[in-house]
């Protein structure tokens, strides 16, 4: 009998605000390591899918926007793992962005492993968990040619390329590559 796995439950609030004070403190250990200033940064807990973490920057009306998502799920199933090496990964990322701009700098580059060393955390880049249990994100799949093979791509490039945002090409011809309709299923 194939039973499915139990559905692993979000963070609880409680070890929420464990997670903030945790992301706060680090912030308040850099601010007073490399004597800068703080900027606003919300911490949400709202990532989906296969990321424990993730730093974000958005602009928008003259503004800029921080945020630290962190993954409710990944968290619970992994609390002590994910709150010793995401959240220090996660803030490192939001020192670099305040020090040298997330333009300057390469996301897991020479600064933001000094960061790391300096939270004495692990500079490792991803973490391999086991995710059963956790929901995932699905994905569309779009078929797409090239003058050589035909490729997958998800939705997300699919979208790309449709607002005209994006432009991919073949790795092997390096033709560019374009929508391959769905064949008709009418005779």
């Amino acid at each position: 009998m194939n039973e499915s796995p139990a559905l692993i439950q979000p963070l609880t609030k409680e070890k929420q605000q464990l997670v903030i004070d945790q992301t706060h403190a680090y912030i308040a250990q850099a601010v007073k390591l490399y004597n800068i200033k703080n900027k606003p940064l919300d911490i949400i807990f709202n990532l989906k899918g296969r990321t424990s973490g993730m730093y974000r920057v958005s602009y928008h009306l003259g503004q800029y926007n921080r945020e630290i998502r962190y993954n409710p799920y990944i968290f619970s199933k992994y609390f002590e793992d994910s709150f010793n090496s995401t959240v220090p990964h996660e803030v490192a990322h939001y020192i670099s962005d305040i020090i040298y701009g997330l333009n300057n700098i390469k996301p897991h580059g020479e600064e933001w492993k000094t960061i790391m060393l300096d939270f004495n955390a692990d500079a490792a880049v991803t973490a391999d968990y086991d995710l059963t249990g956790i929901p995932q994100k699905k994905l569309s799949s779009f078929t797409y040619q090239c003058s050589c093979r035909e490729h997958q791509l998800s939705s997300i490039r699919h979208n790309k390329i449709n607002k005209k945002r994006f432009k991919y090409y073949c790795n092997y011809c390096k033709k560019l590559l374009h929508f391959k309709e769905p064949a008709s299923s009418f005779a």
